[in-house]
Protein backbone atom coordinates (compact mmCIF):
# COMPACT_ATOMS: atom_id res chain seq x y z
CA UNK A 1 0.00 0.00 0.00
CA UNK A 2 2.57 2.28 0.43
CA UNK A 3 4.17 2.46 -2.75
CA UNK A 4 0.64 2.87 -4.48
CA UNK A 5 0.33 6.30 -2.12
CA UNK A 6 3.45 6.99 -3.09
CA UNK A 7 2.99 7.42 -7.03
CA UNK A 8 -0.87 8.43 -6.67
CA UNK A 9 -1.50 11.74 -7.89
CA UNK A 10 -2.34 14.64 -5.00
CA UNK A 11 -6.22 14.82 -5.55
CA UNK A 12 -6.32 10.92 -5.43
CA UNK A 13 -4.35 11.17 -2.07
CA UNK A 14 -6.76 14.31 -0.75
CA UNK A 15 -9.62 12.15 -1.35
CA UNK A 16 -8.54 9.45 0.60
CA UNK A 17 -7.90 11.64 3.49
CA UNK A 18 -11.51 13.14 3.17
CA UNK A 19 -12.61 9.22 2.74
CA UNK A 20 -10.25 8.71 6.48
CA UNK A 21 -11.87 12.07 7.90
CA UNK A 22 -15.38 10.76 7.07
CA UNK A 23 -15.20 7.45 8.46
CA UNK A 24 -13.20 8.31 11.56
CA UNK A 25 -10.32 6.20 10.47
CA UNK A 26 -7.10 6.25 13.55
CA UNK A 27 -3.69 5.66 12.55
CA UNK A 28 -1.08 5.40 15.05
CA UNK A 29 -1.26 9.22 16.14
CA UNK A 30 -4.70 9.19 16.01
CA UNK A 31 -7.36 10.95 13.22
CA UNK A 32 -6.35 13.58 10.61
CA UNK A 33 -6.61 16.30 12.80
CA UNK A 34 -5.14 14.80 15.77
CA UNK A 35 -2.23 13.48 13.50
CA UNK A 36 -2.03 17.33 11.93
CA UNK A 37 -1.09 18.47 15.76
CA UNK A 38 1.62 15.99 16.13
CA UNK A 39 3.06 16.16 12.82
CA UNK A 40 3.21 19.97 12.17
CA UNK A 41 5.68 21.79 14.46
CA UNK A 42 4.27 25.33 13.97
CA UNK A 43 1.33 26.20 16.38
CA UNK A 44 -1.44 26.77 15.03
CA UNK A 45 -0.78 25.66 11.76
CA UNK A 46 -3.53 22.36 11.37
CA UNK A 47 -5.80 24.68 10.96
CA UNK A 48 -4.58 23.91 7.78
CA UNK A 49 -6.99 20.83 8.03
CA UNK A 50 -8.40 20.76 4.12
CA UNK A 51 -6.51 17.95 2.71
CA UNK A 52 -6.75 19.47 -0.40
CA UNK A 53 -4.61 22.41 0.75
CA UNK A 54 -2.00 20.54 2.30
CA UNK A 55 1.16 18.64 -0.08
CA UNK A 56 1.01 15.25 -0.98
CA UNK A 57 3.77 14.32 1.37
CA UNK A 58 1.77 15.52 4.52
CA UNK A 59 -1.51 13.03 3.10
CA UNK A 60 0.90 9.72 2.42
CA UNK A 61 2.41 10.68 6.00
CA UNK A 62 -1.15 10.53 7.57
CA UNK A 63 -2.34 7.48 5.41
CA UNK A 64 0.80 5.30 6.00
CA UNK A 65 -0.06 5.59 9.69
CA UNK A 66 -3.40 3.42 9.03
CA UNK A 67 -2.40 0.00 9.57
CA UNK A 68 -5.55 -2.12 10.44
CA UNK A 69 -6.63 -4.40 8.07
CA UNK A 70 -10.14 -2.95 7.77
CA UNK A 71 -8.49 0.65 6.86
CA UNK A 72 -6.20 -0.52 4.81
CA UNK A 73 -9.49 -2.11 2.70
CA UNK A 74 -11.51 1.03 2.52
CA UNK A 75 -8.18 2.52 1.70
CA UNK A 76 -7.90 0.08 -1.64
CA UNK A 77 -11.59 0.03 -2.29
CA UNK A 78 -11.36 3.99 -2.63
CA UNK A 79 -8.29 3.28 -4.95
CA UNK A 80 -10.09 0.88 -7.26
CA UNK A 81 -13.06 2.97 -7.70
CA UNK A 82 -11.28 5.77 -8.63
CA UNK A 83 -9.04 3.89 -11.15
CA UNK A 84 -12.23 2.21 -12.53
CA UNK A 85 -13.95 5.31 -13.06
CA UNK A 86 -10.43 7.64 -14.29
CA UNK A 87 -10.49 4.35 -17.08
CA UNK A 88 -14.15 4.77 -17.61
CA UNK A 89 -14.34 8.53 -18.78
CA UNK A 90 -10.77 8.89 -19.43
CA UNK A 91 -11.78 9.63 -23.36
CA UNK A 92 -15.07 11.63 -23.06
CA UNK A 93 -17.59 10.03 -25.71
CA UNK A 94 -18.61 12.40 -28.56
CA UNK A 95 -21.73 10.24 -28.94
CA UNK A 96 -22.63 10.02 -25.35
CA UNK A 97 -26.55 10.74 -24.37
CA UNK A 98 -27.77 13.42 -22.25
CA UNK A 99 -28.66 10.83 -19.93
CA UNK A 100 -25.20 9.57 -20.09
CA UNK A 101 -23.64 12.74 -19.49
CA UNK A 102 -25.46 13.51 -16.22
CA UNK A 103 -24.00 9.95 -15.23
CA UNK A 104 -20.82 11.09 -15.97
CA UNK A 105 -21.18 14.26 -14.37
CA UNK A 106 -22.08 12.43 -10.85
CA UNK A 107 -19.54 9.44 -11.51
CA UNK A 108 -16.50 12.20 -12.00
CA UNK A 109 -17.66 14.49 -9.18
CA UNK A 110 -15.08 15.24 -6.47
CA UNK A 111 -17.27 14.38 -4.00
CA UNK A 112 -18.25 10.87 -5.91
CA UNK A 113 -15.70 8.31 -4.08
CA UNK A 114 -16.45 9.99 -0.71
CA UNK A 115 -19.88 9.65 -0.61
CA UNK A 116 -19.93 6.35 -2.52
CA UNK A 117 -17.54 3.75 -1.44
CA UNK A 118 -19.88 1.51 0.18
CA UNK A 119 -18.89 -1.47 2.20
CA UNK A 120 -20.09 -3.73 -1.18
CA UNK A 121 -18.44 -6.76 -0.21
CA UNK A 122 -20.76 -7.34 3.13
CA UNK A 123 -22.96 -10.42 2.12
CA UNK A 124 -26.53 -8.80 2.31
CA UNK A 125 -25.60 -5.86 -0.06
CA UNK A 126 -26.88 -6.07 -4.11
CA UNK A 127 -24.16 -4.71 -6.41
CA UNK A 128 -24.60 -3.41 -9.82
CA UNK A 129 -21.61 -2.74 -11.94
CA UNK A 130 -20.77 -0.72 -14.84
CA UNK A 131 -20.13 -4.32 -16.81
CA UNK A 132 -19.16 -4.14 -20.86
CA UNK A 133 -22.74 -2.90 -21.46
CA UNK A 134 -23.25 0.23 -22.63
CA UNK A 135 -27.11 1.85 -22.45
CA UNK A 136 -28.94 2.47 -25.36
CA UNK A 137 -28.47 6.07 -27.52
CA UNK A 138 -32.28 5.82 -28.05
CA UNK A 139 -34.73 5.02 -25.30
CA UNK A 140 -32.89 5.11 -21.36
CA UNK A 141 -34.41 3.71 -18.61
CA UNK A 142 -34.52 5.95 -15.25
CA UNK A 143 -36.02 5.36 -11.70
CA UNK A 144 -35.85 7.72 -9.09
CA UNK A 145 -35.91 6.97 -5.59
CA UNK A 146 -36.31 8.28 -1.77
CA UNK A 147 -36.20 6.64 1.22
CA UNK A 148 -37.28 8.06 4.76
CA UNK A 149 -35.06 6.75 7.63
CA UNK A 150 -35.20 6.66 11.30
CA UNK A 151 -32.70 6.61 14.36
CA UNK A 152 -31.93 2.96 15.89
CA UNK A 153 -30.72 2.12 19.42
CA UNK A 154 -27.62 1.37 18.12
CA UNK A 155 -26.94 4.77 16.85
CA UNK A 156 -27.64 3.78 12.87
CA UNK A 157 -30.21 4.50 10.78
CA UNK A 158 -33.14 2.38 9.39
CA UNK A 159 -34.92 2.79 6.34
CA UNK A 160 -38.77 2.93 7.18
CA UNK A 161 -39.99 3.60 3.97
CA UNK A 162 -39.52 3.54 0.44
CA UNK A 163 -40.45 4.97 -2.68
CA UNK A 164 -39.56 4.76 -6.38
CA UNK A 165 -41.12 6.56 -9.79
CA UNK A 166 -40.23 6.10 -13.44
CA UNK A 167 -39.28 8.49 -16.06
CA UNK A 168 -43.55 8.91 -16.36
CA UNK A 169 -43.38 9.80 -12.81
CA UNK A 170 -45.19 6.73 -12.37
CA UNK A 171 -45.10 5.32 -8.38
CA UNK A 172 -43.59 1.75 -9.08
CA UNK A 173 -42.99 1.17 -5.56
CA UNK A 174 -44.11 2.93 -2.24
CA UNK A 175 -43.77 0.23 0.51
CA UNK A 176 -43.21 0.64 4.48
CA UNK A 177 -40.17 -1.44 5.84
CA UNK A 178 -39.67 -3.17 9.24
CA UNK A 179 -36.58 -1.78 11.22
CA UNK A 180 -33.80 -3.75 11.55
CA UNK A 181 -33.39 -2.49 15.33
CA UNK A 182 -35.49 -1.03 18.13
CA UNK A 183 -36.43 2.72 17.19
CA UNK A 184 -34.85 5.50 19.36
CA UNK A 185 -36.20 8.55 17.40
CA UNK A 186 -38.61 8.06 14.48
CA UNK A 187 -38.13 11.63 13.14
CA UNK A 188 -41.69 12.39 12.56
CA UNK A 189 -40.95 16.00 12.61
CA UNK A 190 -39.22 14.78 9.08
CA UNK A 191 -40.75 11.48 8.09
CA UNK A 192 -44.06 12.15 9.12
CA UNK A 193 -44.21 8.82 10.60
CA UNK A 194 -44.59 7.06 14.18
CA UNK A 195 -44.51 3.80 15.47
CA UNK A 196 -48.18 3.11 15.21
CA UNK A 197 -47.54 3.87 10.73
CA UNK A 198 -44.81 0.56 11.10
CA UNK A 199 -47.29 -1.60 13.27
CA UNK A 200 -48.44 -3.73 9.78
CA UNK A 201 -45.00 -2.94 8.25
CA UNK A 202 -43.48 -6.57 7.50
CA UNK A 203 -40.71 -6.09 4.74
CA UNK A 204 -37.32 -6.26 5.87
CA UNK A 205 -34.07 -4.33 3.24
CA UNK A 206 -33.88 -7.48 1.64
CA UNK A 207 -37.50 -7.96 0.29
CA UNK A 208 -37.33 -4.00 -0.89
CA UNK A 209 -34.02 -4.81 -2.29
CA UNK A 210 -35.60 -8.10 -4.46
CA UNK A 211 -38.82 -5.49 -5.27
CA UNK A 212 -36.49 -2.73 -6.72
CA UNK A 213 -34.35 -5.38 -8.74
CA UNK A 214 -37.35 -6.33 -10.91
CA UNK A 215 -37.30 -2.97 -11.93
CA UNK A 216 -32.96 -2.88 -12.86
CA UNK A 217 -30.92 -3.94 -14.83
CA UNK A 218 -27.23 -2.88 -15.58
CA UNK A 219 -28.54 -0.32 -18.37
CA UNK A 220 -31.11 1.46 -15.23
CA UNK A 221 -30.40 4.47 -14.34
CA UNK A 222 -30.96 5.59 -10.64
CA UNK A 223 -32.38 9.10 -9.38
CA UNK A 224 -32.20 10.96 -6.20
CA UNK A 225 -31.32 13.46 -4.52
CA UNK A 226 -28.12 12.64 -2.34
CA UNK A 227 -28.45 9.50 -3.68
CA UNK A 228 -25.58 7.70 -1.68
CA UNK A 229 -27.68 8.02 1.73
CA UNK A 230 -30.68 6.24 0.13
CA UNK A 231 -28.53 3.44 -1.20
CA UNK A 232 -26.78 2.78 1.95
CA UNK A 233 -29.54 2.54 4.25
CA UNK A 234 -31.01 0.18 1.17
CA UNK A 235 -27.54 -1.63 0.98
CA UNK A 236 -27.08 -1.64 -2.96
CA UNK A 237 -24.34 0.00 -4.84
CA UNK A 238 -25.48 0.39 -8.29
CA UNK A 239 -23.16 1.67 -10.67
CA UNK A 240 -25.40 3.93 -13.05
CA UNK A 241 -26.64 7.36 -11.19
CA UNK A 242 -27.52 11.21 -11.21
CA UNK A 243 -27.35 12.57 -8.44
CA UNK A 244 -28.86 15.81 -8.75
CA UNK A 245 -26.90 17.13 -5.25
CA UNK A 246 -23.96 16.57 -7.34
CA UNK A 247 -24.62 17.55 -10.93
CA UNK A 248 -26.42 21.16 -9.54
CA UNK A 249 -23.77 23.60 -8.62
CA UNK A 250 -24.42 27.12 -7.24
CA UNK A 251 -23.26 29.78 -9.71
CA UNK A 252 -21.66 32.74 -7.82
CA UNK A 253 -20.72 36.50 -8.73
CA UNK A 254 -16.74 37.09 -9.23
CA UNK A 255 -14.53 35.35 -8.84
CA UNK A 256 -14.11 34.42 -4.88
CA UNK A 257 -16.01 31.14 -4.29
CA UNK A 258 -18.28 31.91 -1.39
CA UNK A 259 -17.20 30.06 1.97
CA UNK A 260 -18.44 26.86 3.65
CA UNK A 261 -20.50 26.35 0.62
CA UNK A 262 -22.99 22.88 0.82
CA UNK A 263 -24.72 20.87 -1.50
CA UNK A 264 -27.72 22.28 -2.98
CA UNK A 265 -30.78 21.13 -1.31
CA UNK A 266 -33.75 19.40 -2.84
CA UNK A 267 -36.30 22.24 -2.12
CA UNK A 268 -33.47 24.77 -2.98
CA UNK A 269 -33.64 23.25 -6.49
CA UNK A 270 -37.09 22.74 -6.51
CA UNK A 271 -37.56 26.55 -6.05
CA UNK A 272 -34.90 27.67 -8.80
CA UNK A 273 -35.60 25.10 -11.10
CA UNK A 274 -39.14 24.14 -10.82
CA UNK A 275 -40.89 26.92 -9.31
CA UNK A 276 -42.69 25.19 -6.29
CA UNK A 277 -41.22 24.08 -2.36
CA UNK A 278 -41.51 20.38 -2.59
CA UNK A 279 -40.71 20.67 1.43
CA UNK A 280 -42.58 23.23 3.15
CA UNK A 281 -41.39 24.97 6.70
CA UNK A 282 -43.32 22.88 9.39
CA UNK A 283 -44.66 19.71 7.28
CA UNK A 284 -43.16 16.19 7.44
CA UNK A 285 -41.78 15.03 4.15
CA UNK A 286 -43.07 12.81 2.05
CA UNK A 287 -40.46 10.44 -0.11
CA UNK A 288 -42.70 9.51 -2.99
CA UNK A 289 -43.16 13.50 -3.39
CA UNK A 290 -38.78 14.04 -3.02
CA UNK A 291 -38.40 10.92 -5.39
CA UNK A 292 -40.81 12.86 -8.64
CA UNK A 293 -39.15 16.12 -7.46
CA UNK A 294 -35.60 14.55 -8.09
CA UNK A 295 -36.99 12.84 -11.45
CA UNK A 296 -38.67 15.96 -12.31
CA UNK A 297 -34.86 18.14 -11.93
CA UNK A 298 -33.51 15.17 -14.27
CA UNK A 299 -36.29 15.56 -16.97
CA UNK A 300 -35.87 19.46 -16.82
CA UNK A 301 -32.03 19.33 -17.91
CA UNK A 302 -33.10 16.11 -20.63
CA UNK A 303 -35.92 17.81 -21.74
CA UNK A 304 -36.02 21.21 -21.25
CA UNK A 305 -32.15 22.33 -21.50
CA UNK A 306 -32.32 24.00 -17.77
CA UNK A 307 -28.95 24.93 -17.01
CA UNK A 308 -27.13 22.80 -14.11
CA UNK A 309 -26.11 26.00 -12.31
CA UNK A 310 -28.31 27.56 -9.85
CA UNK A 311 -28.11 31.03 -8.27
CA UNK A 312 -26.78 31.81 -4.16
CA UNK A 313 -29.84 32.36 -1.98
CA UNK A 314 -30.00 35.88 -0.70
CA UNK A 315 -29.35 33.77 2.87
CA UNK A 316 -25.86 32.87 1.58
CA UNK A 317 -24.89 36.10 -0.10
CA UNK A 318 -25.73 37.93 3.19
CA UNK A 319 -24.00 35.28 5.47
CA UNK A 320 -20.56 35.41 3.21
CA UNK A 321 -20.62 39.40 2.90
CA UNK A 322 -20.61 39.34 6.83
CA UNK A 323 -17.27 37.23 6.97
CA UNK A 324 -15.78 39.00 4.60
CA UNK A 325 -16.09 42.04 5.88
CA UNK A 326 -14.40 41.30 9.27
CA UNK A 327 -11.99 39.34 7.72
CA UNK A 328 -8.82 41.86 7.55
CA UNK A 329 -9.41 43.39 11.06
CA UNK A 330 -5.64 43.33 13.25
CA UNK A 331 -5.51 40.22 15.26
CA UNK A 332 -4.51 43.35 18.10
CA UNK A 333 -7.98 44.69 18.48
CA UNK A 334 -9.79 44.33 21.68
CA UNK A 335 -12.52 42.51 22.30
CA UNK A 336 -14.34 45.30 23.89
CA UNK A 337 -13.25 47.65 20.84
CA UNK A 338 -14.35 44.63 18.33
CA UNK A 339 -17.94 43.90 20.13
CA UNK A 340 -19.01 47.79 20.51
CA UNK A 341 -18.05 48.29 16.44
CA UNK A 342 -20.48 45.39 15.48
CA UNK A 343 -24.22 46.33 15.52
CA UNK A 344 -25.90 44.84 17.51
CA UNK A 345 -29.16 44.25 15.37
CA UNK A 346 -26.00 41.85 13.16
CA UNK A 347 -25.76 38.67 14.51
CA UNK A 348 -22.19 37.58 15.15
CA UNK A 349 -19.74 35.69 17.04
CA UNK A 350 -16.89 36.76 17.71
CA UNK A 351 -13.59 34.86 18.63
CA UNK A 352 -10.04 36.13 19.72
Amino acid sequence: MEGVLATAEGNVLAKLVKIAQKRGLKGEHGTWKEFLDFYDKQPGSSSLSDPSKRNRDDLVAFLTTLKKKEDLQVLASALKLENDLFEKFRKRSLDETAEQRLVRMTLTHKEYPVDYLFPSNAEDWVVRGLGKKTMEPTKIEMIAIDCEMVLCEDGSEAVVRVAAVDRDLKVILDEFVKPHQPVVDYRTFITGLAAKDLEKATLSVADIQEKLQMFLSEDTVLVGQSLNNDLKVLKMDHARVIDTSLVFKYNYDGTRKPLRLKKTSLNYLCKCILGYEVQKEGVPHNCVHDAEAAMKLVLAILENGVETSVPLSKEMVEADKSRLYLHRIPCNVPYEELNGIVSRDIPHDIKV
